[in-house]
């Protein structure tokens, strides 16, 4: 995203180093023009960093939500009729005749609207669905590919979510209460961005059986997210993936990470929510992997902020739990939960 104001010229981007800590990548070509914005609007901008071979030759990072405050921030201060003018008086005649020519070049837009009129390049890859099924997940896949969601979950009305007896669900970027159960839904601003910052959360004190994986089947872990209230978190997989229409969030082990660590990896990535491991649950045999289970209580995130792979994300009460849970490899955690106080 372009954006060019009276204080500066920026390119507002989602790297894929941005994509973990819910961060964004702010560019310039002017360093000024970073520093005018990290003083007037924007304080919780990194550090700038140069680099002369790169097209944009400045850039700095900042939190998502803090972006997006500071865009607002800008909106609400507009006083002007005249932006060419106001960039002349705040940044003098040089950058506002530079800037005229940017508005010449794109006035073609308006004088040759047949030419430029033509879709962007997601849509024309999407042009084959049928319009009503062009949703995006506003977050791009690990290939930087946007998703399409053929079909959209539906949120439920907000009063849901201070309901313990009624199931809740939010969309990507959907509304929600400040907070839920005395803890804050928030973004999770500080996410590890190495593999020891998950293994050093991933640390807790409660003992665990060996992880004896039959043969021929991926080491998985996974989170089961018990809320204050008793209902616990599931994850809607973006357009039913795998069969699923809602499940616990899990994910393979990779290389090098420990069965916590992973846990903890995939709840935040699939749910928005940052969690803390309380004890070994269940060991499960699924389709292709063999999963372990551990119960977990939200201490941070929302569900708002979901990764690309959930198309939804529910708060359940525990006796509609095998109604909403389509697959009967998740009925050995129910069975599990039986016997959890």
């Amino acid at each position: 995203m372009w954006l060019v104001t009276p204080i500066g010229f920026f390119s507002v981007v989602q790297k894929a180093s941005d994509i973990a800590n819910n961060t964004l990548t702010i560019r310039a070509r002017v360093r000024a023009d970073l520093e005018a914005l990290r003083e007037l609007y924007l304080p919780g901008l990194g550090d700038i960093s140069e680099n002369s071979v790169t097209d944009y030759r400045f850039r700095a990072v900042a939190p998502r939500a803090k972006v997006a405050a500071a865009m607002a921030d800008m909106v609400n201060a507009l006083d002007y009729s005249n932006f060419k003018n106001q960039v002349a008086k705040v940044q003098g005649g040089e950058r506002a005749h530079l800037y005229h020519e940017v508005w010449d070049v794109l006035y073609q837009l308006q004088t040759k609207a047949d030419q430029y009129s033509g879709p962007p390049p997601a849509s024309q890859k999407l042009a084959t669905l049928p319009a009503s099924t062009k949703v995006l997940h506003p977050q791009p896949d690990e290939s930087g590919k946007p998703v399409v969601i053929k079909k959209p979950s539906t949120p439920t009305p907000s009063g849901t979510w201070a309901d313990a007896n009624t199931l809740a669900r939010v969309i990507p970027r959907g509304e929600l209460p400040p907070e839920l159960n005395g803890t804050a839904l928030a973004p999770w601003t500080d996410v590890p961005n190495n593999l020891k910052g998950w293994e050093t959360l991933a640390k807790s004190d409660f003992t665990e059986p060996d992880f004896n994986v039959p043969s021929g089947y991926k080491r998985a872990a996974g989170v089961v997210l018990r809320e204050p209230d008793g209902r616990f978190w599931l994850v809607a997989p973006t357009n039913e993936f795998a069969g699923y229409k809602a499940t616990f969030p899990k994910g393979t082990v990779q290389s090098g990470m420990s069965l916590r660590a992973t846990a903890l990896v995939e709840a935040f990535e699939e749910s928005g929510l940052k969690v803390r491991l309380l004890s070994h649950l269940v060991d499960v045999r699924r389709s292709l992997s063999y999963t372990r289970y551990y119960l977990a209580e939200r201490i941070g995130g929302t569900p708002a902020q979901m990764g690309w792979e959930s198309q939804a994300v529910m708060l359940v009460p525990p006796t509609q739990l095998p109604m909403v849970l389509n697959n009967p490899n998740d009925y050995p955690i129910l069975e599990a939960l039986i016997h959890v106080a």
